[in-house]
């Protein structure tokens, strides 16, 4: 113990001096992450079966270094629990894997967490981050979006039947047009959707170019790993990002549209169903067309003074009949019809007497026909963007990045510094009347294997989400002013093998994982055995170590990591055996605490279980995360996350410390624990194991039995002898509290707050 501490220290010391500053790109002409590679040499090394080993300790015996020995089973499977579930193993599945002869023992154990359910929900919160998922638009309003939910459903769903990636990134950008027969596809397109939004905008063409360029900028960042936001002005200052670029990649998505209820089928489907609801609109277009036609002029009168607001561009999108909106007149109107909503009783005042029994005949009549309106295959009630029969509007690159400012008009094209013409237009085929093709082209074209960004990208991501951080330190921009990779060879390497894998996510997962990089100790103990001065060269090992890398940016050793914020939660949830393990369905809100917010606040969940669903089924309100996730550095809504800060902040000690929420926590893991057992020397034991995943050592067995019974003697002396009738009754309640403060103690210890 003594050694761990020491040496940990020391790496701890060396390790806050700053790194050296990365060597420059040598190619100016192109930066590395936009150019074209080929699948590098695997090194050949003695011990490195694993490819990603190869690579990593060939770079370690340029320094004389090597991989600290592997870790224990004990820590290497609440390591993998973590890293792929975020939840820790119970008690009885860490004996039966510490205790398993097999040579295969830890791979068919990953292959079990690869299968659980559970792995979709811990690594569905990794995409959320990326994408800024939230249930509300935020800004002032905060206004509900009750469908985003089936976002986060459809991810969790994604993870879990292994989606190849390609498969996955097509159907967010344009489900609707590839896989309009599949729901789950139309509710990836979600994704188009989640920019924040200011549901009152007074200037509603300002606020529609807001949400494409935080679209264009999210899809830049998420999928290619480039700060493409950065070109919204002017030409990028560092990387070879043009304005046209930037314009041209939102060329793609300007002609999309918010929908809540889609229809469902192929595409053969679809455009017969298209095709009979326009005639049937010709056929009943009289009576509508008189029917809205009055209750348009009533709407006016009654909203008038609202109306005032908006430019006459914007009243003409309100005013036109939805079936005849173009894709611009559906957005403008998105953004201004729900500002000077009209109730039935207002628009009834503003109409005569003649007009109103006109109007009810109107709207019996148009009842009526809506019986025969064609109904598709079938509905698909999600939150989707779908583009509309009437096209695409124009693009134009902004002077300025100024909505009012337009210049060139531009066509959807892709990034200049990979196709190596700026002017070039993307090839689109538009497959099916009712849709333009553009997205599908894009989406074809970032998943093409010619394109070197897209599998960097997200390679590096799987490499960040195990080891802490990617080899590219900046997941979401591979320009000049991030770092190039620590190791460029392994990241095309593994960039290649996702795509010779059909980009199967849970393949690179076994195969990272079953490294000895991967599988190594968080300690750096080089073999000793049998040097009687074990202490001492421990310590002179891990000071040359030290010396030669000391952020640890060749992984001499895995590097230790504080658990993500939903974790610590989930975590703590699970060892007291209140985990709810209901997966899918609306979100739901815990209490909050105490007078948190009188602004800002929601209404609680009726089902007290429903409080105790795992945090990524947590109601995500922009202007209100939860509090204690947002203790513990849950990233803000508003902008993608690649990598959440990992902060020590006084908060989070006196949350853990004094939040009557993590006291209920303590409470019922004491009751677990007298559930089990009697015996308080067992019921120790069962709480570490529960807690730590380990058997408490001679220390802190001893350490704990002499805190119940000091903390035993302290408590019965502060309780009122008179509420008891008996001595023992009372002893008995202060052994049951004690129980409760060692509980409370454990969900506050290192061990159970950080990974090894």
């Amino acid at each position: 113990m003594f050694v761990r501490t020491v040496t940990w220290a020391l790496i701890t010391c060396v390790a806050s001096v700053a790194f050296a500053e990365a060597p420059k790109d040598i190619d100016d002409a192109k930066h590395w992450a936009f150019r074209s590679y080929e699948r590098p040499q695997i090194p050949d090394l003695p011990g490195a079966s694993n490819p990603i080993d190869a690579f990593i300790l060939r770079d370690l015996k340029a320094k004389d270094l090597d991989l600290s020995p592997p870790a224990s089973r004990g820590i290497l499977i609440r390591r993998a629990y973590f890293d792929l579930l975020g939840l820790p193993p119970s008690p009885i599945e860490v004996r039966a894997f510490v205790n398993d002869p097999a040579a295969n023992a830890y791979e068919r154990m990953i292959d079990r967490l690869l299968a659980s359910p559970h792995y979709g929900e811990h690594w569905g919160r990794h995409w959320l981050d990326l994408v800024r998922y939230a249930e509300t638009a935020g800004f002032n309003a905060d206004p509900a979006r009750p469908l985003a939910y089936k976002y986060r459903e459809y991810i969790v769903k994604a993870f879990n039947s292994n989606t190849p990636y390609d498969r996955f990134l097509k159907e967010q950008i344009a489900g609707d047009e590839l896989y309009p027969e599949n729901t789950d596809a139309l509710a990836a397109t979600g994704f188009n959707l989640m920019w924040p939004d200011e549901s009152n905008a007074s200037n509603v063409l300002l606020a529609r170019q807001d949400a494409l360029n935080d679209l264009t900028t999210n899809v830049g960042a998420v999928f290619l790993g480039v700060s493409i936001g950065c070109a919204q002005c002017h030409d990028h200052k560092f990387d070879p990002l043009l304005q046209t670029d930037f314009y041209r990649l939102q060329s793609f998505f300007v002609g999309i549209v918010p929908k809540d209820r889609v229809p469902v089928g192929t595409g053969k489907q679809l455009v017969d169903y298209e095709a009979r609801l326009a005639k049937w609109r010709a056929e009943v277009w009289n009576v509508h067309t008189e029917l809205y036609e009055m209750e348009r002029d009533a709407r006016i009168a009654a909203s008038e003074i609202k109306r005032l607001k908006f430019p006459k561009v914007v009243l003409d999108a309100i005013d036109a009949p939805p079936s005849k909106r173009t894709a611009l007149q559906h957005q403008l109107a998105f953004w201004s019809e729900r500002q000077i909503v009209v109730s039935d009783k207002q628009l009834e005042g503003k109409l005569s007497d003649a007009k109103k029994k006109r109007r009810a005949e109107l709207k019996k009549q148009f009842g009526e026909l809506k019986k025969s309106r064609p109904q598709p295959p079938s509905w698909a009630n999600v939150m989707a963007s779908v583009e509309l029969e009437t096209g695409a509007p124009p693009t134009f690159l902004l002077e300025g990045g100024s909505y009012d400012n337009p210049s060139d008009e531009l066509q959807p094209g892709f990034l200049s510094a990979i196709i190596g013409d700026e002017s070039k237009p993307a090839r689109i085929e538009q497959p099916r009347p009712s849709t333009s093709g553009r997205r599908t082209a894009l989406a074809e074209w970032m998943t093409d294997a010619n394109n070197p960004l897209t599998p960097r990208v997200i390679a590096n991501r799987l490499w960040q989400s195990h080891f802490g951080r990617g080899l590219v330190s900046n997941a979401n921009d591979f320009g000049q002013q991030t770092p190039p990779p620590t190791h460029p060879d392994l990241l095309n390497w593994l960039a290649d093998e996702l795509m010779h894998r059909d980009w199967d996510l849970k393949s690179m997962h076994r195969l990272i994982m079953t490294s000895r990089s991967y599988r190594q100790s968080a300690l750096f103990q080089q073999s000793t055995s049998g040097n009687p001065n074990h202490f001492a060269v421990a310590t002179a090992l891990a000071r040359r170590a030290v010396k030669s890398d000391p952020g640890n940016r060749l992984y001499w050793h895995y590097p230790r990591r504080r658990l993500a914020a939903e974790s610590i939660r989930d975590s703590m949830l699970s060892v007291s055996g209140l985990l709810n393990e209901q997966m899918h369905g609306a979100s739901v809100r815990p209490s909050l605490p105490p007078n948190f917010s009188t602004r800002e606040k929601w209404a609680v969940s009726k089902s007290q279980g429903d409080h105790n669903r795992r945090s990524v089924y947590i109601y995500a309100k922009r202007n209100l995360p939860y509090p204690l996730l947002n203790v513990f550095d849950f990233p803000d809504m508003h902008e993608s996350c690649a990598l959440r800060a990992k902060t020590t902040v006084a908060p989070q000690a006196l949350m853990l410390l004094n939040s009557e929420l993590i006291l209920q926590f303590a409470k019922a893991f004491a009751n677990r624990l007298r559930a089990t057992t009697t015996v308080p020397e067992q019921q120790i034991a069962n709480a570490y194991m529960f807690a730590f995943g380990r058997m408490p050592e001679g220390i802190d067995q001893i350490e704990a039995q002499e805190f119940l019974q000091q903390q035993s003697a302290l408590i019965a002396k502060n309780l009122d002898v008179k509420k008891f009738k008996t001595e023992p009754d009372r002893q008995q309640e202060a052994q049951s509290q004690a129980m409760i403060d060692l509980c409370h103690a454990l969900l506050n210890a290192n061990e159970f707050l950080y990974l090894d």
